[in-house]
């Protein structure tokens, strides 16, 4: 290897070990590390499991507070240099290796559709199971302009596309950022639609926002879709329905195995058992975003509901909802700043202290939301129409007066087929 990666690599491993130092003295970190090992409920049985827990941890999570460990770590040792900046930024992806070089991989990033070349930060003798159109699902760092790899989580098959596309397509929806890495006319792409989306939104329901239930919002989703691409538009009131008491509970579509998700991406929100209320809400500056609870979240600020503090810290440290949500709603309520300390156990007292703490990621211009990152993914239309086909596929021709397939015993037309 070159001395200028020898160095880079020394660099990026030594501020590993020192961030990893830091977490096990540091004793507010600690206490925030068992809090979430028991909020997620992980078990702990062996040093690599506790590794693998700890790195994830450092890279990915956010404190009870709002604040990610890494610029926890930055303020409380006063580090602004760029290792920390790159590890902020490090992202997770799935690869296409197009060519194994002695010292790193040739390869196409499935998310935003460019050429890099990734260099892992161990020998390449240890990566012999790597082979020329295999899938690496890992971590990448950039630093000076060259990625390295600071983590490989698997490797795929060359046959397995599906399973690398699946993959992919649920980082770009954990890290829309992913969707235009390295790749300035997908992001100027985005841009547009961006505008394009928030006129329309304007246009067909004259608000910034509006709710409905989660077995009605894929169908309102529809509507004004169909509106965006034609002009043509439809009574959408029959759409808008309330549900009977607001609750907050944990409702998570990437907790699911590949197949799982793509049916749910295709179910969408109705497939869901539970009734909760679902929100479109337009940010001029990010797109459109579809935001579960929302309704529920502005009770938490008049009253005492189930689930309230886990409802308000979800909102506030979640990177799934952008910061004009709580500028809105900061400015609605007067009792915001009560609410908001009693679930994160915090002393805010102004909005741009606490978003600053708690949204760090978007004071970055550039994060767009999930949605238009979809809409403007050829890998995910792909993916879709695969689905769709496989689903359409599994059709199974049954008469009115035939036994129902569920297995009830009873007729077609009395059970499943009832509402057809």
């Amino acid at each position: 290897m070159m001395a200028g990666v020898v160095d880079a690599l020394n660099i990026i491993s030594k501020t590993m070990e020192n961030i990893l130092d830091f977490v096990a003295n540091d004793k507010f970190l600690a206490d925030d590390f068992q809090q979430y090992l028991e909020i997620n409920k992980i078990e702990i049985e062996s040093e690599k499991e506790f590794n693998n827990v700890i790195i994830q941890y450092v890279l990915d999570m956010k404190m009870q507070n709002g604040l990610r460990v890494l610029e926890y770590y930055r303020r409380n040792n006063k580090t602004y240099d760029e290792v920390i900046d790159a590890l902020l930024n490090s992202f997770c992806s799935v690869f296409k290796v197009k060519k194994v070089l002695s010292n790193a991989f040739e390869v196409n990033c499935l998310t935003s559709n460019v050429d890099l070349t990734i260099i892992p930060m161990v020998k390449m003798s240890h990566l012999k199971q790597i082979g020329k159109f295999d899938y690496i699902q890992a971590r990448i760092i950039e630093l000076n302009n060259v990625q390295y790899i600071l983590e490989i989580y698997d490797v795929i098959s060359e046959f397995d596309v599906y399973k690398a596309a699946t993959v992919a397509i649920k980082y770009m929806l954990q890290n829309p950022k992913t969707a235009y890495f390295k790749n300035d006319e997908k992001k100027k792409q985005l841009e547009r639609s961006v505008e394009d989306f928030g006129k329309k939104f304007d246009e067909y329901f004259s608000s910034q926002f509006i709710i409905t239930t989660n077995k009605k919002v894929d169908s309102l989703i529809e509507f004004f879709n169909s509106y965006r691409l034609s002009d043509k538009k439809v009574d959408y009131s029959q759409l808008i329905e309330d549900i009977e008491q607001c609750k907050y509970f944990k409702v998570d579509e990437f907790n699911c195995d590949d197949d799982t998700f793509m049916q749910n991406a295709i179910g969408g929100f109705a497939s869901h058992k539970e009734i909760y209320d679902v929100a479109l809400w337009l940010d001029k500056k990010r797109g459109l975003y579809i935001i579960p609870f929302l309704k529920t979240f502005f009770k938490c600020f008049e009253d005492d509901i189930e689930g309230k503090n886990e409802c308000v810290r979800e909102f506030l440290t979640s990177d799934k909802i952008p910061p004009s949500v709580i500028k809105y709603v900061c400015e609605k309520y007067e009792k915001f700043f009560d609410v908001v300390n009693d679930a994160l156990g915090t002393k805010f007292d102004n909005l741009e202290e606490l978003l600053f703490n708690t949204k760090a990621a978007y004071i970055d211009s550039g994060v767009f939301s999930p949605v238009i990152v979809l809409f403007n993914s050829e890998l995910f239309s792909t993916m879709l129409g695969i689905e769709e086909k496989k689903t359409d596929e599994n059709i199974i021709d049954v008469g009115r007066n035939d036994l129902c397939p569920c297995g009830s015993g009873l007729k077609y037309k009395k059970c499943c087929g009832k509402n057809l």
